[in-house]
């Protein structure tokens, strides 16, 4: 029969097809010097085959590098798209495990570099790394991809090896004999520990891992990232010149809804801090521009950092143990960032950011793990551990005041990290606010500080105006809890809260008052307050500060001495204080 129909299309048409499929054949040779397919079933019909997990996978080595692995797993129909099933898991894992288990392991997002990232030129005898990933009850699809990711961006020669570090997960998926093992061990360069000990939150469990790692450096990243074109040579090169330099790439997001990868091509923030130890973005310095301004590529010119965002950094193996790792007295996570920040630039260190290091990180709106039995007071404790261990008796009780929760809180013991801190001739934390962020006032640069309360118990709050820059200050019931309602009345009279400090832009009674990063440059950021009347001027407009019509807004009124919401005063003053 399939003679009789090759008969049936005319000669010269069989002639030309056997041709264009010689051609094709030729085509995908010279492209792909092998290829080869291997099926992992997991079900019985093809429809189960969409259904369950593992479902189809197809891998192949692709054009010149043998280490390219190419991982796909197939998404299956609309008709087979379950949306109950992905609302389940969504619950469960704090973003579409569902779609992601759907999802190219080895998707290969657009190359989100600013341009002169590429002619930067890199030694090739940097030091090889131990990429370490730690993980728990996470979905095994992501830190596949993560896996990946590292493996078809990287150079082979940089890479010792990728540490898997399972911090005791239950998931049946992740266990051994199931497929995720099956596929890791096909992987070169991938190996999986797990806990001995038992789960012991992700700082503990970094620690672990990194006493396990072998390679020169380590490279700690989330598991559930994905690794931008170049994105492991910038974070080599500072250590490859300086080995006690600590470096980080620049966080893209990946969305947990539909997984999408928002990746702008340039950052120019950095990494500060306030006094309840939180890490904010904040704007580059005048100095940190001048600095950038004589690289060849100033744009993408490393960026000193105070402070790392979370968990994505690299830092010599060695110079780690140095440093005493990570504080293994604080829990889960929550606040290690800001200690090992400290450690590197107090104890002989440097820290940079690389615009050129780009990861891809998936942002989820809430933990996917429990804390134990208080989440609060697990991040607290770890938050005043830092401050026992690198602040004076001044500064630890100016923390209190932003932050009166910490005080009840039971921190354990300390003495062996200040021991540690002595031996090891640690800077104090002065040295911190004058060489590393200035940026940070200490109470002893404020002429007042704390709420700022008027009249029928209501402070100046910034909650409403969350962390947008521009948004107008609010006002609420005073709570006396610190935080959204602690102002800092600078001597230079800018207003500093948690992140920004006060702005007027109108010229008219009506003006709202405004949430703005500071710019020294700017009066529109000026006050004067009045001890004796509780008066707020702003120093362009002589207009003072009063709620709005509704009594939740803050604008800048005519003055008027009589009118109690134009009547304010901070929780501590010191007028007294030289200028």
């Amino acid at each position: 029969m399939t003679r009789s129909l090759v008969r049936g299309i005319p000669r010269p048409l069989r002639r030309w097809g056997l041709v264009a499929v010689l051609v094709v054949v030729c085509f995908i040779g010279l492209i792909n010097r092998h290829i080869y397919i291997h099926v992992t079933v997991g079900g019985n019909s093809p429809q189960e085959r969409r259904l369950e997990m593992p479902v189809e996978w197809s891998v192949a080595h692709v054009g010149s590098r043998p280490d390219s692995l190419v991982y796909y797993q197939h998404k299956p129909p609309e008709p087979y798209y379950d949306k109950d099933q992905e609302k389940a898991l969504i619950d469960q894992f704090q973003f579409n495990k569902y779609l992601s288990d759907r999802t190219p392991l080895n998707r290969h997002n657009q190359d989100a570099r600013h341009p002169t990232c590429k002619k930067r030129l890199y030694p090739s005898n940097m030091p090889a790394a131990s990429v370490i990933l730690v993980f728990y009850n996470e979905a095994a699809s992501v830190v596949l991809r993560t896996v990946y990711s590292i493996l078809n961006r990287s150079p082979e020669h940089l890479i010792h090896e990728i540490l898997l570090y399972d911090d005791d997960s239950d998931l049946t998926e992740l266990g051994e004999g199931s497929w995720f093992v099956q596929h890791v061990a096909t992987l070169p360069k991938v190996r999986i520990e797990r806990s001995k000990q038992g789960r012991g939150g992700l700082i503990k469990a970094k620690n672990r891992a990194g006493r396990l790692a072998t390679g020169e450096v380590l490279v700690y990243l989330d598991c559930h990232c994905e690794c931008n074109d170049g994105w492991l040579e910038p974070l080599l090169y500072p250590i490859y010149l300086n080995r006690t330099a600590c470096t980080t790439p620049t966080i893209d997001t990946i969305a947990w809804e539909d997984l999408k990868v928002y990746a702008p091509p340039l950052i120019e923030s950095t990494g500060g801090l306030n006094w309840i130890l939180n890490m904010l973005w904040s704007p580059l310095s005048e100095k940190e521009q001048k600095r950038r301004s004589l690289d060849p590529y100033p744009r993408t010119a490393d960026i000193k950092s105070p402070t790392m965002a979370g968990g994505l950094f690299a830092i010599d193996r060695l110079w780690f143990y140095q440093l005493g790792m990570y504080d293994d007295g604080q829990d889960i996570w929550g606040g290690e960032n800001i200690d090992l920040s400290f450690r590197v630039w107090l104890c002989g260190g440097e820290q940079w950011m690389s615009p050129c290091s780009k990861v891809a990180h998936v942002f989820r709106p809430k933990h996917p793990y429990s804390f134990g039995d208080d989440n609060f007071n697990v991040v607290m404790k770890n938050y005043k551990r830092n401050a026992l261990v690198w602040f004076d008796e001044e500064q630890l009780d100016f923390f209190y005041r932003w932050k009166p929760q910490a005080i009840p809180v039971d921190a354990g013991d300390v003495s062996e990290r200040l021991a540690f801190n002595k031996k090891n001739n640690c800077r104090n934390f002065n040295y911190f606010l004058t060489d590393v962020w200035p940026e940070l006032p200490s109470e002893r640069d404020c002429l007042a500080t704390g709420e700022i309360k008027g009249a029928d118990n209501i402070c100046l709050d910034n909650a409403a105006s969350s962390d947008k820059h521009g948004q107008q200050l609010g006002c609420y019931g005073c709570h006396s809890m610190g935080n959204n309602q602690f102002w800092m009345y600078k001597k230079d009279r800018r207003i500093m809260g948690l992140l920004y400090v006060f702005e007027v832009l109108g010229t008219k009674p009506g003006s709202t008052v405004n949430l703005v990063w500071a710019d020294l440059n700017s009066d529109k950021q000026l006050f004067d307050y009045n001890y004796q009347t509780g008066s707020l001027v702003h120093r362009v407009t002589g207009l003072c500060v009063d709620r709005d019509g509704q009594g939740t807004g803050v604008i800048v009124d005519t003055c008027n001495a009589n009118k109690p919401t134009q009547q304010w005063s901070f929780q501590y003053t010191y007028p007294d204080r030289p200028l």
